[in-house]
């Protein structure tokens, strides 16, 4: 399907759209013109450097029209919960806030906003707090929802939190019809504050879903952010998401990252280290066989002085699937004493599966530590062969190597019970599951 025609799709979309959507003269001007860009740009492809790897076609394909609304009861929603009870949820479907699946109560110091609401009682503090996109290729897809979104949530958290269980956002797609959705979410952490946020992607039904998420995050100077990341959507879901999180000083901000479902995900993440001394750790994990795609983008630019980062992904590719883990890292003038690390493993289990790994460096003063390191690759035949030579079947023996490669991401989770949960989903993407459970 030729770029041309899918603009055509997205302003008759839109354009389908436009008396639904909230926020008054202001907010329709300011789609106009985000809808103009868009379709003055073009969405990314493969002539994009940073967008090489993605099969845009299984984009293209998807229908643009609204995914319809659909009203869900707790009792369809439970068997899709994780194993955290206690903790204030927050649920979203195809993008829109739906408090009566929501907790009332996300605790104390905590303050949560249907973003839908707040378009239309407040447009304007609406406009004060929603970034709006640039016109890089890498913001393209946030841009697109600055054009359609009509839901999410605004989250703040000030320093009075400190809430013993995390808070628990759930992102459903009801994948019933064919359809696109929209969402904004936007989260303010205050001065000293602490978050601890689990979001889970999940899809309910097995048709052709797309769903574009635009969110950011402002950490002020001396909060402390975890952040747990769980993509277990449908096996036809596609997910876009463009993140944008920026720290002061002094903050600390670490990302659990899991990709262990979903057809096709693209996952963006532009991260700003502003302030000195401020420090982020990522760590992350992609899955795909048969037909599906995972493609993750890091970006992470050190803006104050002695700032430090640290990632660590992992990614497992087999049958037909396809990985890519594009990671950029730029030490600015003024971030002098910074400290930054990249690791990305990557491992081959099939001859016809693909990883594509990508490490940048961009630095701009001489007083930095930086380094960083890519491997694409088998099993390694000598472990391998030990495990033989001790009478263990090959299936057996490659699966135990495959689940040894995760864990080293899988044990920083910091909630045991979620922890498990992600072990558990891990071994039973792997053959010989039930042996492999014996083992643990």
């Amino acid at each position: 399907m030729s770029a041309e025609t899918v603009m055509q799709r997205i302003a008759a979309s839109h354009a389908g759209q436009t008396a639904q959507l909230a926020g008054g003269a202001a907010w329709a001007r300011r789609r106009e013109l985000a809808l103009a860009r868009v379709l003055g740009h073009g969405l990314p492809d493969r002539r994009n450097e940073n967008w090489k790897y993605l099969d845009h076609a299984k984009i293209a394909e998807r229908a643009f029209d609204p995914a319809p609304r659909v009203t869900l009861t707790a009792d369809r929603l439970a068997p899709c919960l994780l194993p955290l009870a206690a903790a204030p949820r927050l649920v979203l479907v195809d993008g829109h806030f739906e408090p009566l699946l929501s907790d009332a109560d996300a605790g104390a110091g905590v303050a949560v906003q249907d973003l839908a609401t707040l378009l239309s009682t407040d447009p304007a503090c609406a406009m004060r707090l929603l970034r709006e996109p640039g016109d890089d290729a890498d913001d393209r897809y946030a841009l697109l929802a600055d054009a359609f979104a009509a839901g999410g949530v605004v989250i703040r958290v000030d320093a009075s939190a400190a809430p013993p269980e995390p808070l628990y956002m759930l992102h459903v797609s009801s994948g019933s019809l064919p359809g696109t959705s929209h969402a904004r979410v936007v989260i303010e952490v205050g001065a000293g504050a602490k978050l601890r946020l689990v979001e889970h992607f999940v899809a309910l039904g097995d048709a052709p879903a797309f769903s574009n998420l635009a969110a950011e995050m402002q950490i002020a100077a001396g909060a402390t952010v975890e952040h747990i990341r769980l993509h277990q959507a449908g096996t036809q879901s596609a997910q876009l998401e463009t993140w944008f999180v920026e720290q002061q000083a002094d903050s600390s901000y670490s990302q659990h990252f899991f990709a262990l479902g979903g057809r096709l995900l693209r996952s963006n993440l532009n991260l700003s280290l502003a302030g000195s001394r401020a420090q982020c750790r990522l760590a992350g994990l992609f899955m795909v066989d048969g037909e599906r795609q995972a493609d993750l983008y890091t970006q992470i630019a050190h803006h104050g002085a002695a700032t430090r980062t640290s990632q660590n992904f992992r990614g497992i590719a087999s049958e037909r699937g396809r990985g890519a883990f594009n990671g950029r890292i730029i030490v600015h003038p003024a971030a002098r004493g910074a400290d930054a690390s990249q690791s990305s493993r990557n491992l081959l289990l099939t001859p016809l599966a693909e990883i594509n790994a990508r490490p940048q460096l961009e630095i701009h003063t001489d007083d930095v530590k930086c380094r960083h390191g890519a491997t694409i690759g088998t099993l390694d035949p000598a472990q391998l062969f030990y495990l033989l030579a001790r009478g263990l079947d090959p299936a057996v023996a490659q699966s135990l190597l495959t689940f040894a490669f995760c864990e080293d991401v899988i044990t920083g989770v910091p909630l045991p019970e979620l922890r498990r949960t992600i072990e558990e989903l891990v071994v039973g993407r792997l053959p010989d599951r039930d042996v492999i459970r014996s083992f643990r």
